[in-house]
Parts: structure tokens; C-alpha cells; sequence
């Protein structure tokens, strides 16, 4: 006598599903870079484009605001300061990049040999890029501003009158570039040590038994070597300039001083947004700014690249 079975009902066995570790294990990336994304998208990619949105605005606030197309931008063609400010910071320009490379590969050429107090010399030359602006702006407002400097006492002592550098428009620039290249000479003479250091000891000293003199080894081989660095801290000192605000408000105002002798871009985007509260046309004065950036970065990138090819 048989024992009676009853068919299955259960049916084929599923396939099993994936673990939870297993999709963990794809997602975990994506959820630890998603910070940076959340941030980026919130106080970068955002602002970005709402200050798009807001040079075609006629913008006072988030109600009152109305739409003006490229009249903004139309108005750059006529704007008198504008025309200064972009003047100005190109003058300033081609004066403290070429001073900055120069005095910064030097600076870097002599700290890079075994002298002693190396690392005295480096920290004190790095220093002024980490001191505080708004010090360093009061002490060179006093020095080369106040009747009461020094300059201004010892030309008292011969009876001459000092009404101060920076109450004459002539000595408005050279008192930014001065300033400038004090902050930031240490910060360039940073990255061409770096660039220095990765030039082999060796060539140096092929170059001094072939009979080569200290000045002929830095031009034909520092220099050739360095190209690409010197051409990375040229495009850096431009995007600078251009966006140079703090030195310049110290010394003269966010009106550019006497004569708007130091009036720079920076400093008339600062003005028109939050002097005037144009941020619409501010806005139109950042994109400008922005493209002019971009545009002579490709020009010394492409000058570079030909530069290294020949």
C-alpha cells in the first residue's frame, strides 16, 4: 500500500534577488562624492546661473525686477567707467605679470641652493600672502597716503609740501602694483621652487664642465624647462588681476581714488551691485569681466603651447 503524494504546487524556484550588499556596493561611491555635487550645484553651478539670468534683468530685488534683454550689455559700449576700469586693470596687467614672473623665478632660482636660512627665507617671503589684508592695507594707506608718514616728515623738515602718494592720481597705480607684488610675489616664488625642484641637479653641473657661466645655465636651461610653469603662474597672475579687489579697495576706495586713477574692474562690480544696487548691470559687468579672463587664458595657453613646440 503506497503513500499518496500531492503535486507541488509551489511552482519553479524564483531566482534570487540581488543583496542589499551587492547594490551598496554600487551606490556607496555616488553617495560619499554627493557633498561635493549638493554644494557645488548650491553655491556654485546656482549662482552661476542666476547671475545669467539676472544681467538680462532690470534687477532690484526678488519681485521687482524686469526683463531688459542685452541692454545691460549694450550699456558696457557706453559706459565711461567701465572703459577706465577695464583701461586701468589692463595697464596694471601688463605691468605686474611680467614683474611677478620675474621677480618671483628669481626669488625661487636663489632659494633654491643650498644657502643657509633657506626655509627663514621662504617662510619670510610667503608671509605677506597670508597676513592680513586689512593690516597691510592701513600701513600702506598710511605710508604712501597720510601727510603724516615718514616720506611726508622728512619732506617737512625741508619745508615742501606732501599732500600724500595717493591724493595724486600719477602714483595711484604704482601704488597698487607695489602693493600687489608684495602680497603675491611669494605665493608665485612658491610654485616656480616647486617647478625648480624637478629639474635634474645634473644638468646644472654638465652645463658648469662644459664651461657654461651661471647666467647661461638659467636661459638655456632653467628657463626652456620652466616654460610651462612660468606660462601656469602668467595665467594665474592675469585671472588675479582681473579679479583684484581688496588691495585696490584699501588704497583708494570703491571709488578708484583721485581721477579714478585706480578704479578696476573689481572695484566697479563691487560699486554698481552693492553702492548702486544694480546687480543687473553688475551682473552684465561680471560676464564681461569673466569672458576677457577666459579669452586672454587661451591666448597665453596657445602662445605657450607654440612657444614649447618651436
Amino acid at each position: 500500500m503506497g503513500v499518496a503524494t500531492t503535486p507541488s504546487t509551489l511552482g519553479p524556484a524564483s531566482p534570487p534577488s540581488r543583496s542589499r550588499y551587492f547594490i551598496w556596493e554600487k551606490t556607496a561611491p555616488y553617495v560619499f562624492i554627493s557633498p561635493f555635487f549638493i554644494l557645488f550645484g548650491i553655491f556654485g553651478a546656482f549662482p552661476i546661473l542666476f547671475a545669467i539670468w539676472i544681467s538680462f534683468q532690470d534687477w532690484k530685488s526678488v519681485r521687482a525686477n524686469e526683463f531688459v534683454g542685452f541692454k545691460n550689455y549694450a550699456r558696457l559700449l557706453t559706459d565711461n567707467n567701465f572703459h577706465i576700469a577695464l583701461s586701468n586693470t589692463v595697464i596694471l596687467g601688463i605691468l605686474v605679470v611680467p614683474l611677478m614672473i620675474i621677480f618671483s623665478l628669481s626669488l625661487a632660482n636663489v632659494l633654491n641652493r643650498p644657502i643657509r636660512g633657506r626655509s627663514i627665507y621662504r617662510t619670510a617671503y610667503f608671509l605677506p600672502v597670508v597676513t592680513s589684508l586689512v593690516v597691510v592695507g592701513i600701513l600702506f594707506d598710511f605710508f604712501l597716503g597720510s601727510v603724516y608718514s615718514p616720506l611726508g616728515s622728512v619732506l617737512q623738515i625741508f619745508d615742501i609740501e606732501y599732500k600724500g602718494l595717493l591724493n595724486q592720481p600719477v602714483y595711484v597705480k604704482p601704488a597698487i602694483l607695489v602693493m600687489i607684488l608684495w602680497r603675491w610675489v611669494g605665493y608665485n616664488m612658491m610654485i616656480m621652487l616647486a617647478g625648480l625642484q624637478s629639474i635634474p641637479f645634473e644638468l646644472y653641473e654638465a652645463a658648469r664642465i662644459d664651461g657654461a657661466s651661471g647666467l647661461q645655465a638659467f636661459l638655456h636651461i632653467t628657463v626652456p624647462l620652466m616654460r610651462r610653469v612660468i606660462a601656469f603662474a602668467a595665467i594665474l597672475s592675469t585671472i588675479g588681476m582681473f579679479n583684484i579687489f581688496e588691495e585696490a579697495y584699501m588704497l583708494v576706495g570703491v571709488g578708484g581714488g583721485v581721477d579714478r586713477a585706480g578704479l578696476l574692474m573689481g572695484l566697479i562690480i563691487y560699486r554698481q551691485a552693492f553702492v548702486s544696487f544694480k546687480f543687473g548691470y553688475a551682473s552684465a559687468l561680471a560676464y564681461a569681466n569673466a569672458v576677457i579672463i577666459i579669452s586672454l587664458s587661451f591666448l597665453q595657453i596657445f602662445a605657450s603651447e607654440r612657444a614649447a613646440a618651436e
